[in-house]
């Protein structure tokens, strides 16, 4: 299932027109294949599932969820543009905005966590704060909201159910991608893909 959410993605992504042209990256699938599935297989099987029915339903009325995540994002890294296609997007509701939020805030502290334990690790990837977000250089909290403003109400609810319930559990969603990711590029750990880091910038 999540082979088949992230090739779907692959193929909107493929889709996606740039202001400054095509990115290098639509030409990285296994970049994307790894970063993307990383992610899904840290996600609850009703959520994968989920997913996959809003990106079939995505494709069958003509939509693109990923041209449409990466609009959201300009809310906060370039408004003046933002403004000018806020018209051509879905609409989303101030509650579902509000719940999003939440479910940002929640995932930040778990990032945040993740800088704390694996700083140098972390210090590759994105900015963690929508605060430090510049024109071509999204933090996480702006990629995550742009991608969950995406989601369909049904899919974010189960979302949320989900980062819910591994709060109680004291489990971080985050330290579960990463540590997705990180074995798919070979490291036993994120202890070992931190200090892998760590020693390399010593030297």
């Amino acid at each position: 299932m999540v082979d088949e959410i992230v090739q779907l993605e692959w193929d909107f992504f493929q889709q996606v027109h740039h202001i400054d042209g095509r990115a290098s990256c639509q030409d990285d699938f296994e970049t994307f294949y790894l970063q993307r599935k990383s992610q899904f297989e840290a996600f609850y099987q009703n959520v994968q599932k989920a997913c996959l029915q809003d990106l079939k339903l995505a494709q069958q009325i003509g939509r693109n969820p990923v041209m449409e995540k990466y609009a959201y994002m300009m809310e906060s890294t370039d408004p003046e543009y933002f403004n000018t296609i806020r018209d051509q997007l879905p609409a989303v509701d101030q509650q579902k905005k509000d719940f999003i939020n939440a479910l940002c805030d929640i995932e930040v502290s778990m990032r945040e966590d993740m800088n704390d334990q694996y700083p140098y690790l972390l210090s590759q990837a994105r900015f963690t704060h929508s605060l430090e977000d510049e024109k071509d250089d999204t933090s996480f909290e702006t990629y995550l909201r742009g991608e969950l403003m995406t989601y369909s109400d049904e899919t974010l609810y189960l979302y949320g159910q989900m980062v819910l319930d591994m709060v109680q559990k004291n489990e971080n969603l985050i330290e579960k991608i990463l540590m997705n990711t990180v074995k798919a590029y070979g490291y036993a750990s994120l202890e070992d893909a931190n200090k892998f880091i760590m020693d390399s910038e010593k030297k």
